[in-house]
């Protein structure tokens, strides 16, 4: 018995090894690009940190515990929620809680690097005219304490961004609140 011999055409053999050199040169760029700002904030290109890679790098435990100074001292906490919050450049946002009297909330927040002008303050549920009170207005790349609500209504932060960069702020907070997010 004979065996069948399949020859493979020269021209098929060279369009198979260049495909499969440009698939290996694909993933790399792609390994290199993207996956190593994303996953290990490795970024040799710059790419990623352009396209906002490099900050999911960054750890973020749902039940991260971190030393807060606050008023009353320094607590330890099991921090309720995190959110990351991105601020793109020279742009103005609001995050937002809803608390009843007295409700209390620690909280504490850092930006990647940058300033930020910033007002933590409350508006009273169900006022029309305009009135909020501030608890602390400055700028900063961080702040943290507790909030014990003067009033019922939405408490949060007011972040403005004046640089030519996106920012990113990872917000950590507890206590008893309805997050009303981005408003």
């Amino acid at each position: 018995m004979f065996m069948n011999e399949t020859k493979i055409p020269m021209q098929s053999l060279k369009t198979l090894i260049i495909t499969m050199i440009s698939a290996v040169l694909l993933a790399f760029f792609v390994l290199i690009a993207i996956v190593g700002p994303a996953e290990y904030a490795i970024d040799p290109t710059g790419l990623g940190k352009a396209l906002g890679l490099t900050v999911l790098a960054q750890p973020v435990e749902k039940n991260a515990k971190t030393v807060v100074a606050c008023p009353t001292g320094n607590a330890l906490l099991d921090w309720q929620d995190i959110v990351m919050i991105t601020i793109p450049a020279a742009s103005e946002l609001e995050y937002k809680f809803y608390l009843d009297q007295q409700a209390e909330m620690a909280y504490a927040w850092a930006s990647d690097g940058a300033q930020l002008y910033f007002d933590f303050h409350g508006e009273p549920a169900g006022n029309k005219t305009g009135y909020f009170k501030s608890y602390q207005e400055a700028t900063s790349g961080e702040a943290e304490g507790v909030l014990t609500a003067p009033f019922t209504g939405t408490h949060g932060w007011y972040w403005k961004n004046t640089s030519s960069k996106s920012a990113t702020v990872i917000l950590k907070t507890k206590g008893q609140y309805q997050i009303k997010g981005l408003i």
